[in-house]
């Protein structure tokens, strides 16, 4: 019955042995396809970035100092994309090796946000561009690699690194955590196992390739001439107030923590017409779900909604419990008409819905002040350093007549002006408090009544 224990416990011994064999070479067979397809994926795409930096910008005026990254083929064309910033003017020597080719690289455009920059290459025949339109992702655990090219010196061989994923670190541009990887994969390519670009290696980690590609495809359609970078951002809006949820009162209603409240959505606008509502609870933007927390998330949800004119987006909302989602188009923020009257030293614009809730007005029949001229009949008080009217207040009348608008306040003016009398009375709103004034005429220039409707 010994015996029989014995040899059981032996074979048991030699089965999870057997078991254990398999598993290390399956490991092993798992961990050798990941690097041969990383080498596959990378070979016409990853290219050697050598800045020698000018005397000028080192330390001291030393001699030159060259530094080595690694970079990645945006274009058949030539275009690079770099890890660093470097402005086009810059007087550093750039040289880009693609395989055993090297040649001069220019720098063309800059991106400081996303740390980056656009080089220009004249090529001997089109390249191949990276494929950034790769789904693949990387969970905590797995094994990532990257390739890492080298010139002459190391026959233009390419080097191989593994990686573990250990976690993802949140931000606007989210990163995957990595294991030890050496610093001349700064730019190179992340592949997952199966060969599938999944980010960008940054000094210690790597860029999410999902959240870097709309800005890297803008970027670049900017520099080809295939679109203009958005300018303008400030005058273009989604058209709501946001506001961060509260992360208390979201863990406590099983709400997301990451989500902004539209406090106030305006008719007309780009969110209106998407469908959304004044208490929505803005969840997700294109896509992808809010990140981070309190004035975090505001700012990422700006950043993310890369707002231009025409540009289009699409948003979900809870409502009542429900999941309500919407499209729209961002349009530009409502500019107010605006009354130059240099006869009192001001300019003065319409009130509208937007700046009633924005700047928090108690009054909204009147007209605002919104430039005063040193040495104007408004500008001049009774005591030295303040004025009599001041940015913000809220005109209600002028000369006894009410000007609820700046179609009122212009006839107002008008009327002041054909009396010509030596001083004016206006009556506007600081904030909660109602006052009075009157403006001395005589004081500063009294030129014509510029207007500008």
């Amino acid at each position: 019955m010994t015996h029989f224990i014995l040899r059981l416990i032996s074979s048991c011994t030699l089965l999870v042995a057997l078991a254990s064999c398999v598993s290390f070479e399956g490991t092993i067979t798992k961990e050798l396809r990941g690097t041969q397809e990383a080498l596959a994926a990378s070979e016409e795409i990853l290219v050697l970035i050598k800045v020698e930096q000018a005397a000028s910008t080192t330390q001291n005026n030393r001699r030159p100092r060259t530094v080595t990254f690694s970079g990645i083929v945006l274009s058949e064309e030539g275009h690079l994309l770099a890890p660093f910033t470097m402005k086009p003017d810059a007087p550093d020597r750039v040289e880009a090796w693609i395989g055993e080719e090297r040649y001069l690289a220019r720098p063309v455009k800059a991106e400081p946000t996303l740390g980056m920059t656009i080089l220009k290459i004249q090529p001997r025949t089109p390249l191949t561009p990276a494929d950034f339109s790769s789904t693949g992702n990387l969970a905590r655990g797995e094994s990532a690699f990257t390739v890492v090219a080298s010139d002459d010196a190391n026959e233009f061989a390419r080097f191989t690194f593994r990686a573990y994923c250990q976690g993802m670190i949140e931000g606007f541009y989210r990163q995957f955590s990595l294991s030890t990887i050496p610093r001349s994969a700064r730019g190179a390519p992340l592949f997952n196992v199966d060969g599938e670009m999944v980010g960008i290696v940054t000094q210690n980690d790597a860029w999410v390739l999902d959240d870097l590609r709309p800005d890297i495809q803008s970027l670049l359609d900017g520099v080809m001439g295939e679109g203009e970078p958005p300018s303008g951002s400030d005058k273009v809006w989604f058209g709501a107030v946001v506001s961060p949820i509260n992360t208390d009162y979201a863990r406590d209603q099983g709400l997301p923590r990451s989500a902004l409240w539209l406090v106030q959505v305006y008719e007309g606008t780009g969110a209106y017409e998407a469908g959304f509502r004044d208490g929505d609870l803005l969840v997700s933007l294109n896509g992808n779900p809010l990140r981070m927390s309190g004035n975090r998330t505001r700012q990422y949800f700006n950043q993310a909604l890369r707002p231009h004119e025409g540009q289009t987006f699409e948003a979900e909302v809870l409502r009542d419990g429900k999941r309500f989602r919407g499209a729209g188009v961002l349009t530009k923020r409502p500019e107010p008409s605006t009354l130059q009257a240099e006869d009192l030293g001001i300019t003065v614009s319409d009130i509208n819905q937007v700046m009633e809730t924005q700047l928090n007005l108690f009054e909204t029949e009147g007209v605002m002040v919104t430039t005063l001229k040193r040495g104007s009949p408004a500008a001049t008080g009774r005591q030295f350093g303040q004025s009599l009217l001041r940015r913000g207040d809220v005109i209600t009348s002028l000369g006894g007549m009410d000007t609820p608008d700046l179609e009122a306040f212009s006839e107002a003016l008008d009327s002041v002006r054909q009396d010509k009398p030596e001083a004016v009375l206006v009556e506007f709103k600081r904030g909660p408090m109602e006052s009075i004034e009157a403006l001395n005429l005589r004081i500063g220039n009294r030129n014509p009544l510029s207007e500008s409707l």
